[in-house]
Formats: structure tokens, sequence, C-alpha cells
């Protein structure tokens, strides 16, 4: 007779290691850092969620084996980087003041050639704000140079076969509403990742099965209610990579207001709604052991039995990793490609990345009441 299996307690399942990665244009490059070091540690993923330049970054780990996924990434980040403006950033140092400049340079660099692999303007926009296009050239720029990319640098064959589960966010049109593109539901392609990438107006919506989707960052930028709804009954290890910090200094001009409106704006809460998740996964713990302390006769209670169905023991580490902006930054940083800015932020990835290695604080037992903690990286001087 076959033997049988032994059934796993909550404690014995394999845990589950998450990459959620936020969306912010050129500020991806500190996820592609993060990553490095995450790789070099053991931390491969088994599931990665992303929006926007997240959803480019999870399709480029999701669909490449482990020996070729920090390659790609570097390939990728290579391509769209930008040659700084000519005395930049040589100059900086001996005179600070020139730095808006050759800020300014670069933005109107991207504004007018767009960014190599990624998108590029298209002609007349600027010029025909009113005239009638069909739905994928409604706006400034064109992004099929990135469907190209994706096509080269990510096997869509191998993404499929959910060696790592990807989950990207795009927002329906029509509807307004946040979708998950999820490779455990359905088969992803360039434009599922494009679609997750479409910001308004700049981008243009891409059409899949007849519907138009825009980038998930207009609805919520940071994608971890797909891993909360997902994750509250398996043990999970979250590593969230933030690129928008919601606690930098107060304003002291025009530029830095500005700064300020997108850092609030595309963190997206995120600190509220873990403090929601932290509360439900707290709670579902609790109502795991008040059944378990029911007397025999009460299990039996089919309304009972509903109620303790609420409850589980799954353990869930959020590791929140959120990238300081550079002193240099100013409020068109997310479209800043140049190459000496994309540096910097991939090896403040690797920095903030090793701290939280080197704290390991989710290794911590836990009291036996908690469902879920989250782990954050104290400030540097």
């Amino acid at each position: 007779m076959p033997r049988t299996a032994k059934r796993q307690t909550p404690h014995e399942q394999p845990i589950q290691t998450v990459l959620v990665l936020q969306g912010g244009g050129a500020l991806g490059a500190y996820q592609g850092g993060v990553y490095q070091v995450l790789a070099e540690h053991g931390y491969q993923p088994h599931w990665v969620v992303g929006t926007s330049i997240g959803a480019i970054n999870s399709a480029l780990i999701a669909g490449n084996p482990p020996e070729r996924r920090l390659e790609r990434l570097q390939t990728f980040w290579e391509q769209v980087a930008r040659s700084d403006s000519i005395g930049y950033p040589a100059l900086s140092p001996f005179a600070p003041w020139l730095t808006p400049w050759f800020k300014a340079g670069s933005f109107i660099n991207t504004l007018t050639r767009g960014i190599p692999g990624f998108f590029v303007p298209r002609p007349g926009a600027t010029f025909n704000l009113d005239q009638a296009v069909a739905t994928p050239q409604a706006s400034f720029y064109d992004t099929s140079p990135l469907k190209d990319t994706l096509e080269r640098l990510v096997d869509f064959d191998y993404l499929n076969e959910q060696h790592v589960r990807c989950t990207v966010c795009a927002v329906e049109v029509s509807t307004g509403e946040l979708v998950s593109f999820d490779s455990a539901k359905e088969l992803l392609t360039p434009q599922h990742i494009m679609a997750s990438g479409a910001l308004p107006p700049g981008f243009p919506p891409v059409v899949i099965n007849g519907k138009a989707y825009w980038d998930g960052g207009i609805y919520s930028n940071t994608p971890v209610d797909v891993v909360m709804d997902d994750a509250e009954r398996r043990n999970t290890l979250c590593f969230m990579v933030d690129l928008w910090d919601p606690t930098e200094d107060e304003p002291q001009s025009i530029s830095d207001a500005m700064a300020r409106q997108k850092d609030i704006q595309y963190a997206s809460r995120t600190r509220e709604h873990l403090d929601d998740h932290r509360t439900m996964q707290n709670m579902r713990r609790a109502i795991e052991i008040l059944a378990s302390r029911l007397p025999d006769k009460d299990k039996q209670d089919p309304s009972l039995q509903h109620l303790c169905k609420l409850g589980c023991r799954s353990t869930i580490n959020i590791v929140r990793l959120i990238m300081k902006a550079l002193p240099s930054d100013d409020h068109n940083k997310d479209i800043d490609f140049a190459r000496t800015s994309l540096q910097a932020r991939w090896l403040a990835g690797e920095h903030d990345a090793q701290r939280a290695l080197r704290h390991k604080s989710w290794l911590a037992p836990l009291p036996d009441h908690v469902g879920m903690v989250i782990h954050e990286l104290p400030q540097e001087d």
C-alpha cells in the first residue's frame, strides 16, 4: 500500500521569497543593485511583482535562468543610459551651481530624443493635441523600441514556464480598475510588460484583447496588495524595493516642492497599506490560536468551524528597502537616465541590500501571536 504523505504544519512549509518592485522610471536602476546583492547571497525570488519600471525589471528576472538574470539587467540599464553632459560630473565639485544646468541639458536631451531601446518622440504629437488618433498613438512618445528590447532580453517561453512567478500591474483605461497580469494565470507577452509601464500622456496605452491599459502606477505604484492577498496563508519573505521616499526633507524651492509632490504621490501610501495588512495577518494568527483552544465539542459546531477557517499560522516578513534621493536629484529624477545617475542608484541599491543582509532581522524568533513583521533599515547619517 502507498504511504500516506505527512501533512506539513505551517511552520514546516517552505518559505516563498518574493520581490516587489515599485515604479519610478530611471530610478529603477536601484532595484538592479538590490537584486544583484540578494542573488549573490542566495536569495533568488520565487515570485516577482512589479509596476512600471518594476515590471520591466521583474520580466528581466523571471524571464531568464538564474545565471543570466544579472547580465540581462545590466544590459538593459546600460542600453538606456545616456552619456553625461560634457563637463559633468568633473566640473560639478568645483562649480556646484552648474549642476542644475547639466541636469536641464540631460532632461532636454531625453525630452527631444527619447531613450535608446525604450522610447522615441512621436512626430507631430506636440502640435496635434486634439487630433483624433488610434488608441495606441495617443501619446507624445512611441514605445515600440521597448518591445524590441524586451523580445531580445527576456525569454518569454522561459518566463511562462513559471520557474519564477511573474505578476505585473496595469490600469484598464475604460474602467479605471487595477488589473494584475499573472504568469500563474495567463501567458505573459511583451505587451503585458509594456502595459504596466504605459504612463500617460508620455506613453501610449497598450491594447490587449481589445482593452486598453495604462501604467499601474497611476492607480497604485506599490503592488504590495497583490502579494498580501495571495500570501496570507504561506510563510513569506518579501523584499519590497521602493523608489520614492515619503520622508524626505521639507521643500526649500519650487523645484523641491515638485519633487516632494512626486515622492508622496508615487509612494502610494505604502506604510498605511502595510499597517492594515499587518493588523489583518495578526488577527488571523489570533483566530488560529483561539481556535486551537476550543473544546472538542465546539470544534464540531459548523458555525464555529466557519470562523476558525479565517485563521492561519503563516508568518510574513516584509523587508522594506527605500531609495534615498541623490543630493543632485530634482523633480525630473525619474527621467534622469544620465549614466552617472544610473550608476549611483545601482550602487545605492547594492549598499542598502548589503545593510539589510547584515541585519537579517527577519531571522529573529517571533512571539506566537505575531503573524506579520515589517523590517526597515535604520537611517544612516
